[in-house]
């Protein structure tokens, strides 16, 4: 075509998804009329969005199909509903694509600032921090909602920063404020910067809080409300500060707000900093007041996290007083409050309160009010319900000793050298954390490494994993080793060489799932990529036997234990696996089974382990994503006892193993569970009879 006639092609598409939305804020205009721009306002657009969404499909008008669900999106965002605006987003961008309008310019009235040159270690810093989001983003972006562009930054800026991870947190932040100043929109601009102020306050900087709740109250000019909001995160910004009498006037200005709003939960938490700044000046009995009447109000709203911060303030301000007795009344008001509505923070501090105000307390021994009925002292024979057997005998004080035994007594492995692939996550973590609690000398491998983690939603790193080993009493080094490539494997091999001379225990338990997750579970044959098949012998098949002969002259130095961590998955037909699975996992068990027949006579003994159904990051995750109910699973740790009960077993024990069972389960070694349970074996392994080889 004419490069003119392109254009105009090009214009008369554009024009179209600035008319679809153009309806779409026609009817956020028609909502914020009828109801305000409040949550009512929301509830309102959504019901107008529905209705009209239910006429233009009774005509097939699709361009009112799809501003329809535009206007939806909005609804949901404006009632903080961020899981039913994203199912609504997908639903509009498919109702785009099939009107043939592609990207649709979004109309933004502001002016962004310029992009600042970035050095190569800040662009990749900004890529990683915008990785978990960038699908979200693009949603939003595609269908000209920028309110959802901003809500899918904070809302993964917030859970990087409760997993500590601030920096790039306000990375996210700063793309999240970007987004609203290209909309033109101070209201999205206020929320960006009262959520950089929390996420300073959470970093422990009161200074950049109160700066950043200071930008969000000037841009907030107008709008009581979120003027209010501004300055309640001011008055905590000051409070964290030690500015008592700052943090006063910001919480009293807040709290007048709030009320001429007529939100009562807002006018309650400003009281609450109100009696946190009271308390800093020394006024006590006036900090008591304002927190009393906070938790009051939160206690008619249902609101067990706010009762439970004004109880802790109310706390505090009566140990001011000298009354150390209400104080700690007060404290365990507020834990159990606290344990009930399953705030662990919270639950922490009214903890520690009440630790602080029972110290110097002297310790009453309640002595039994009456004697047990009829003289009973001793069970009968006969019991009589309510009046003899053990329940109506009286309490005696019991006291328990317990031996405190020595570490050669726990530490099975002491000075063994170990490797343990695959160490990152799950099962291969729980088994390394097992060793390492049994005194051996781990070497833990995998790709991901602090800031490149191998998978965004499950986290975790080889070097998080060693790093935890001190407080189990063991030893751990974080090796970065792909294993798909045989160079780095050898030079993990030439790294123990060097190092040790010897391996005494090498663990197989590296396994990669082919991306993404939603392709590889629950897809027909037809349906699933010969990559597949590939891509997992690559890792979690052959090249685990690659990488036993890399080790064979250190293992034959040392004690020569080979633990392959298969699964009874190459046994059975379990519909959700791909073909793939089953094929890679059959093969690395017959690989194993061989291994150990032409090696048991050389001081080696390879053994292939069966863990059951484990309770694993990726299981969890899966059961959250499917409502499914996780019962009878293994923990990663049980695998791991298992391993270190065949680790230390002795020489001719192993090689009786490695020539008649050469395939066991978890529970066939270790029945019982980190935490008592006792698991059932025998329950695969029968497929083996006895003997895979």
């Amino acid at each position: 075509l004419p490069i003119s006639k392109m254009a105009q092609l090009g214009a008369a598409v554009w024009g179209t998804a600035e008319a679809v939305l153009e309806q779409a804020r026609g009817l956020a205009a028609q909502a914020e009329a009828n109801a305000g721009k409040a949550e009512a306002g929301a509830k309102e657009l959504q019901r107008l969005a529905k209705e009209q969404l239910e006429t233009a499909r009774s005509k097939s008008d699709q361009h009112g199909e799809a501003a329809a669900l535009v206007a939806l999106v909005n609804g949901h965002l404006g009632a903080d509903q961020y899981e039913e605006a994203e199912k609504a987003a997908a639903s509009a961008l498919t109702m785009f694509r099939q009107l043939g309008l592609g990207a649709c310019r979004q109309g933004y009235k502001g002016v962004a600032a310029a992009a600042p040159a970035l050095t190569a270690a800040q662009a990749q810093q900004r890529e990683v921090a915008l990785r978990p989001a960038r699908t979200k983003l693009l949603l939003f972006r595609e269908i000209g909602v920028p309110q959802g562009e901003v809500a899918a930054l904070l809302k993964v800026a917030d859970e990087q920063l409760n997993t500590g991870k601030p920096e790039q947190a306000l990375l996210l932040a700063k793309e999240a404020q970007k987004a609203a100043q290209r909309a033109g929109s101070k209201d999205l601009e206020v929320l960006v910067m009262q959520f950089v102020a929390d996420a300073f306050l959470k970093a422990s900087l009161p200074g950049e809080a109160a700066r950043a709740a200071a930008k969000a109250g000037a841009l907030a000019t107008g709008d009581d409300k979120a003027q209010a909001a501004a300055n309640l995160k001011l008055a905590r910004a000051h409070c964290a500060n030690k500015a008592g009498k700052a943090a006063l006037y910001s919480a009293v200005s807040a709290a007048a707000l709030f009320k001429a709003a007529g939100d009562a939960a807002g006018e309650a938490a400003a009281q609450v900093v109100v009696a946190e700044a009271q308390s800093l000046q020394g006024n006590c009995k006036e900090a008591l007041e304002a927190a009393t009447k906070a938790a009051a109000a939160f206690k008619d709203d249902a609101d067990k996290p706010g009762e439970v911060s004004a109880l802790l303030v109310s706390a505090a301000a009566q140990e001011g007083l000298g009354d150390r007795a209400a104080a700690l009344k007060s404290a365990r008001a507020a834990l159990v409050l606290a344990r009930r509505a399953q705030n662990s923070a919270l639950e922490t501090q009214a903890r520690d309160l009440c630790a602080k105000f029972r110290e110097g307390g002297e310790l009453k021994v309640v002595e039994p009010a009456t004697r047990p009925l009829l003289g009973v002292t001793k069970p009968m024979a006969n019991c009589v319900p309510g009046v003899s057997g053990p329940a109506a005998l009286p309490k005696a004080p019991f006291v328990g000793t317990q031996r405190i035994c020595g570490s050669a007594e726990t530490k099975r492995l002491s000075g063994m050298v170990a490797v343990v692939t695959g160490a990152s996550r799950g099962i291969g973590k729980g088994i390394s954390q097992s060793l390492a609690e049994a005194g051996a000398i781990v070497y833990v491998t995998g790709r991901s490494s602090p800031g490149k983690e191998t998978d965004v939603l499950l986290m975790g790193t080889v070097d998080e994993t060693a790093a935890g080993f001190g407080k189990l009493g063991g030893t751990g080094i974080a090796v970065h080793v792909d294993h798909a490539h045989d160079v780095q494997n050898a030079a993990l091999a030439k790294l123990i060489g060097d190092t040790h001379g010897r391996l005494d225990l090498c663990v197989n338990s590296a396994f990669y799932i082919p991306k993404p997750d939603m392709i590889f579970f629950s897809t027909p044959v037809w349906n699933q990529p010969m990559r597949f098949l590939n891509e997992q012998t690559a890792v979690g098949g052959l090249n685990h036997a690659a990488q036993t002969l890399m080790f064979l002259p250190y293992l034959r130095r040392g004690k020569g234990v080979v633990i392959n961590v298969s699964s009874w998955g190459s046994q059975m037909n379990i519909p959700v696996f791909p073909l793939s699975y089953y094929t890679n996992k059959a093969a690395f068990d017959r690989t194993a089974a061989a291994l150990s027949e032409r090696l048991r006579n050389y001081g080696v003994h390879v053994l292939t382990l069966w863990p059951g159904s484990v309770k694993s990051e990726r299981s969890i995750m899966g059961a959250k994503r499917t409502a499914a109910r996780l019962i009878d699973l293994e923990t990663t740790r049980f695998t791991g006892q298992a391993i270190v009960e065949l680790g230390s077993l002795r020489p001719e024990v192993l090689r009786v193993y490695s020539s008649k069972h050469r395939t066991l389960s978890s529970a066939d070694v270790c029945g019982w569970e980190t935490d008592g349970y006792f698991h059932e074996g025998d329950l695969h392994t029968f497929t083996t009879g006895g003997r895979s080889g």
